[in-house]
């Protein structure tokens, strides 16, 4: 006779942890990021970071 093989769910067969680390990497290299980005202070700092840099980065003004 055929086995029957156990079909696992995602949370079963990787545990309940699989799905937040994954949603923590996502916000931690994608979401904030982005966020920083968009404050005034921090697009300060990286403009004036480009200024003193010996060298030209194309695209950057």
């Amino acid at each position: 006779m055929a086995e029957k093989k156990v079909q696992n769910g995602f949370l079963k067969k990787f545990g309940k942890w699989a799905p937040i680390i994954g949603g923590a990497w996502i916000v931690l290299n994608i979401v904030a990021p982005l966020a920083l980005l968009r404050i005034p202070a921090v697009q300060k700092f990286f403009v004036a970071v480009g200024d003193k840099l010996p060298f030209d980065i194309p695209g950057t003004g």
